[in-house]
């Protein structure tokens, strides 16, 4: 990170002068580091675009958006440097003003061809005015061809577009404990990765304009790449189309092989499916999408995977490891909870190369887990594997009127309820230590793995005065126990708040003793 010593502008103030040690250091700048705060660049609670601007493009490394006690209206803001922080002070709100954004590729934050950019807003929230305009466009946070950029700890809500876009060239992008919510097109939009990381993340209500995902990956050539995703203890609910999409029609066989990881994540119920795989049917040989110690809450979803166009052997394969399957409703569930199409537009002959690893089942189902569901010409079904633990087991388990080739699903039962108990090894932490909250199975079935449920309330604020969780952990095969890490961060205030964890159990699950343990948190 670059050093300068602000000596000659009259803005330019110490180290720590209006921004609060907390908030500095919450985004780890470096000491050496030359501080603004925007306010001393001026206020109108009218439009605050000029300050604002004036702030970002003053030299210092780092910028504060202070907490005036009234909204930041503004206008789009541009990122114009590299290695540069910009901290939004807890209980700040910076609000797009009405009419400012004509450019449908406007939005509140614009970060392209930078290096070195961290958006940091523990506490702090963006929101645009998501019926004022027409169309899918305008996000709150945009960027690319952009290497190392950061946005953390942010709410970003009523976008006309997406939350958050990374765009072509977007490099080694880290989005941690960011709540996106009720934002029109998309919570997050990927366009481009070359290492991306998502973790402790909200991405919620979003409604408006297809494809209304939590996430959806979806590049717009095929020369753009998705390699080395990985998205982790997020939490996706109230998306009204899909929890989670990936989208790759415009792959082609030169396409580099796209590469996901996404773990110990819970999607809920939507109005078509939980996650919808999409790879393209002429795309690249080889890659995989991996989801892991996930929880698939299908409800009233008519939908909980659609796998499309997805080639029989030799295509990308979409892999489910340790993945519970449930849809906690009253009536027993007739769709089948995984779809794998031979195609949309173009009907492959051969389909499938699906995985599954060690999964539950934990649902009343009157049909089969999953269909085949063939397109003209009579394609065959073909290299769909694994091992389904169920609750309640029947037949079929696999439903396809045509032909199939390489297809066993080894469905074993659940041999009776788990009884689990729920620890924490410390009662109190503060900034930057962890408290680890323990899961563990009684008796001498550890056969089958196990899927949790547990809330978190108390005056301890997720996602600021510690990092996100995602609600549900999965106790692995052969193993009793799983941790639940409860790390308080530098943001956590000084007065001690508590966070009370509880567990909620699925099917087949019942707890001993207390079921729940509380944790204080403080900075």
């Amino acid at each position: 990170m670059t050093r300068r010593t602000l000596l000659t502008m009259a803005a330019a103030i110490p180290l720590f002068h209006g921004a609060t040690r907390l908030s500095v250091a919450a985004a780890d700048a470096d000491p050496a580091a030359g501080v603004v705060k925007a306010s001393d660049f001026g206020f109108d609670p009218a439009d605050s675009t000029a300050a604002l601007t004036a702030a970002l493009d003053s030299g210092a490394d780092v910028v504060v958006i202070d907490n005036v006690g009234q909204d930041w209206i503004t206008g789009p803001l541009w990122i114009n440097r590299d290695h540069l922080t910009v901290i939004l002070e807890d209980g700040v709100t910076v609000r797009g003003k009405a009419a400012a954004f004509p450019d449908k590729r406007d939005g509140i934050w614009r970060i392209h061809g930078r290096r070195g950019v961290k958006l940091i807003g523990y506490g702090a929230t963006c929101v645009m005015n998501k019926p004022e305009y027409t169309g899918e466009w305008r996000s709150i946070v945009r960027m690319g061809t952009s290497e190392d950029v950061t946005v953390e700890g942010l709410v970003l809500r009523g976008a006309p577009g997406d939350g958050i876009i990374t765009g072509a060239g977007s490099t080694n992008v880290t989005i941690r404990n960011v709540v996106c919510d009720d934002n029109k097109r998309n919570a997050i939009s990927v366009i481009y990765a070359d290492g991306l990381l998502i973790e402790g993340c909200a991405l919620i209500n979003t409604v408006g304009t297809l494809p209304q995902a939590g996430i959806d990956l979806e590049p717009d050539t095929a020369a753009q790449i998705i390699k080395d995703v990985v998205i982790r203890d997020c939490v996706f609910t109230g998306n009204e189309t899909y929890s989670f999409e990936i989208n790759l029609m415009r792959f082609t066989a030169q396409s580099l092989p796209p590469t996901m990881l996404v773990e110990r994540c819970y999607m809920g119920p939507t109005a078509d499916a939980v996650v919808h795989v999409q790879p393209a049917t002429r795309g690249p040989v080889g890659g995989s999408f991996v989801f892991r110690d996930c929880v698939f809450d299908a409800g009233d979803s008519p939908g909980t995977v659609n796998v499309y166009g997805q080639r029989g052997y030799d295509s990308t394969q979409t892999r489910f490891e340790r993945v519970a399957f449930t849809a906690l409703r009253d009536t027993p569930r007739t769709d089948p909870f995984v779809k794998v199409w031979s195609g949309m537009v173009n009907v492959l002959p051969e389909y499938g190369n699906v995985r599954f690893d060690d999964c539950l089942v934990l649902a009343d189902l009157d049909g089969p887990f999953l269909a085949g569901m063939e397109g003209a010409g009579d394609p065959t079904l073909c290299n769909v594997q694994g091992t389904v633990w169920a609750a309640r087991p029947q037949q079929p388990v696999v439903d396809t009127t045509g032909t199939a080739k390489d297809v066993d699903l080894d469905v074993r039962p659940i041999g009776g309820a788990a009884t689990v108990v729920v620890t924490s090894d410390r009662r109190w932490v503060r900034a930057g230590e962890t408290a680890t909250v323990t899961v563990r199975r009684l008796g001498d079935d550890l056969a089958a793995p196990l899927a949790l449920h547990y809330d978190l309330t108390g005056a301890a604020r997720q996602r600021v005065d510690y990092d996100g969780l995602p609600g549900v952990a999965v106790i692995a095969p052969g193993e009793r126990a799983v941790t639940i890490p409860v790390r308080a961060r530098d943001t956590a205030g000084a007065t001690p708040r508590e966070l009370t964890l509880t567990l909620r159990p699925l099917p087949g699950t019942t707890v001993a003793g207390r079921d729940a343990v509380t944790v204080r948190v403080a900075g």
